[in-house]
């Protein structure tokens, strides 16, 4: 064994033969453990500083001849290692984690050296002037290795260098995130039943919304075409789902026997589109609220691509509204919407196939051929060649995609429920107490609102939850990027459109607050919730919940009404960041948009969804779906 003296000796020789490669030497790359446990006990962040003699010493020993150099060097790295094989038999005497190295295999390469065989590569980083560092790097994990899952902190500094790491998983957490991941934690065979009983598993800090490299996908990132329909299950077929509650046709709705009975008429039908005349709905509340002025949208975060203004709440709410029950009758309850599309039998029901369940709620039976994907094609660049505005893509997506998103909440919510129903519904809260005529007058209330969900949630217990879904288009134009506009011209070579893949955040951006919260009570009291579905076409989905706030739907009704009352009814045009400058309660604005804030993030993750989770419409016999068509 060899003694603290011989040990202190062999770390000088080396720091005097080394004083000119200026290594740097991690306190764990090499435990010396001479009659101390808690070397590796220590602040990662610490280094083993070796002190290293003066010039005068260190010239000297450069200076001698290079056979004599070379053999000192080489006696050296038997020493290292042979410290490093006493130093391991003590490690597993000790149950301590340690990974014995040579040399070669604790330097990184960050630049050239001289004197160190090409098998042996090197670097050398000043840090001081008098102490040396040696730096591990990956090449000494290794998976055969049975002590590589018990990394001593600054041997596992961050997740690349961890063997067989699992992606995140997709988890029901019951908790706020605020838009962040749960990082993963680290946790040795060895050491589990321990770290069971004491429950103090150490986690690995990772930066903020950092990703883990992203696989490469076998698709073209540009295109002339995009395809918005790619893969979309249309909602004609999703009406015949098994757990999805349709609607009646528009034209078998003879007459109606209350205000609230227009939720019956569908979101596609010509009635719906005539509710929303005079009618703050949720499309103009965020900007009658003054949420997309400049200062209020700066201080939500919400982007200027958002920040259109509120003369389209301005114009929409001074037409005149449908607002009594004759009213309705007479003009929605006429029919005009040609016949119903009978899909025919496109779902099958399968609980359990040989032993194992299946992914889905029901099995979607329909395919796309390739005589159907050329007609699309066709389509396609007829739409494309047509487009008024590249934006018009990104709203065409959003619409086709929206039955494939209800289908991931149904596939995901009703593995914990399977007795859930997913409802469709139309313009819901013409029946509201805020909406109603007053009778003794005649009189109608100025603000008239109302709200349609996407769908709405009965689970098994009677519980209603409004559902939201919001799908984030990959297609941008080529030419939206930065840099310089020769840049952006090579880019536009390669297609008129890219690929744009973006991380999910597990948040609700501010501007949809005033929607969700619409929708809720539209619904009525007994809707105390909301599920939001943010999905994407490479990159999976997550399924949020947000929970209702009365006292901030007071508000919201508080400045809608003062919108109506102070511009619209005085058919006088807002000015710009109105509420927010120049009103007699601006405090009490700015307020309202700081809890609009803190709601945003204060939402729950029901469910991270991996990519290949999402059903979709799939090609006939193996036949490949591209995002774009030519």
């Amino acid at each position: 064994m060899l003694c603290h003296s011989s040990l202190s000796s062999c770390t000088v020789l080396v720091g005097t033969l080394y004083r000119h490669h200026q290594l740097t030497l991690i306190k764990h790359s090499i435990c010396f453990f001479v009659g101390s446990r808690d070397l590796i006990q220590h602040n990662p962040k610490d280094r083993l500083s070796i002190p290293v003699p003066d010039n005068k010493l260190a010239s000297s020993v450069m200076n001698t001849k290079s056979t004599i150099s070379q053999l000192s060097i080489r006696i050296s790295f038997t020493i290292i290692m042979a410290i490093a094989s006493i130093a391991s038999i003590s490690c597993h005497q000790s149950h301590h984690a340690f990974i014995p190295l040579i040399p070669s295999q604790a330097i990184c390469s960050k630049k050239g050296s001289r004197s160190i065989p090409s098998s042996e590569k090197a670097c050398y980083t000043r840090k001081q002037r008098d102490t040396i560092h040696l730096y591990a790097t990956h090449a000494h994990i290794n998976k055969e290795n049975k002590h590589s899952s018990l990394l001593v902190p600054s041997q596992a500094i961050t997740k690349a260098h961890v063997i067989g790491q699992p992606r995140r998983k997709s988890s029901r957490l019951m908790a706020s995130t605020q838009g962040k991941e749960e990082t993963p934690t680290l946790t040795s065979p060895s050491s589990e039943s321990q770290e069971t009983k004491s429950k103090t598993n150490q986690k690995v800090e990772t930066p903020q919304e950092k990703q883990p490299p992203r696989k490469k996908h076998n698709f073209k990132y540009y295109g002339n075409i995009p395809d918005v329909h790619w893969r979309a299950i249309p909602i004609e077929h999703l009406r015949s789902h098994p757990l999805y509650t349709p609607l009646p046709h528009p034209d078998t709705i003879k007459t109606l026997n209350s205000l609230e009975e227009v939720r019956m008429f569908r979101q596609d039908s010509w009635q719906w589109d005539e509710l929303h005349r005079g009618r703050c709905t949720t499309s103009q509340a965020a900007p009658a609220l003054g949420l997309l002025e400049p200062n209020a949208a700066k201080a939500l975060g919400i982007p200027r691509s958002l920040q259109k203004g509120c003369m389209g709440a301005f114009r929409r709410l001074g037409q005149p509204a449908l607002r009594t029950l004759e009213e309705m009758n007479e003009v929605l309850c006429t029919g005009g919407n040609g016949g119903d599309k009978n899909p025919g039998k496109v779902w099958k029901e399968m609980n359990n196939i040989e032993g194992g369940k299946f992914p889905f709620a029901a099995k979607y039976m329909p395919t796309l051929t390739k005589e159907e994907l050329g007609v699309r094609r066709r389509e396609a660049k007829h739409y494309v060649n047509n487009l008024s505005s590249p934006m018009r893509v990104r709203m065409s997506w959003g619409n086709a995609q929206e039955a494939t998103s209800v289908l991931t909440a149904m596939n995901h919510l009703s593995k914990h429920d399977p007795e859930l129903n997913i409802l469709e519904v139309g313009m819901c809260g013409a029946g509201l107490d805020l909406n109603a005529t007053d009778s003794s007058t005649g009189d109608s209330p100025r603000l008239i609102v109302g709200a349609s969900p996407d769908s709405v949630i009965r689970y098994s217990n009677g519980t209603l939850e409004v559902l939201e879904v919001k799908n984030h288009c990959p297609f941008v134009p080529s030419d939206w990027m930065s840099g310089s506009k020769a840049q952006k011209k090579q880019k536009k070579k390669f297609g008129d459109y890219r690929i744009r893949e973006l991380p999910l955040q597990f948040s609700v951006p501010a501007v949809y607050i005033p929607q969700l919260m619409m929708e809720m009570l539209s619904c009525g009291k007994n809707c105390r919730s909301a599920i939001m579905v943010r999905q994407t076409a490479t990159c999976g989905a997550v399924i949020l919940r947000m929970h209702r706030d009365d006292e901030w739907i007071e508000e919201m009704i508080y400045w809608l009404q003062r919108f109506m009352a102070k511009y619209v009814d005085e058919e006088s045009p807002p000015p710009p960041n109105f509420f927010w400058d120049g009103d007699d309660e601006s405090d009490r604005y700015r307020r309202f948009i700081q809890r609009t804030k803190e709601l945003s993030e204060q939402v729950e993750l029901v469910e991270d969804v991996k990519n290949g989770d999402i059903q979709r419409v799939l090609g006939a016999r193996g036949l490949k779906l591209p995002l774009f068509l030519d």
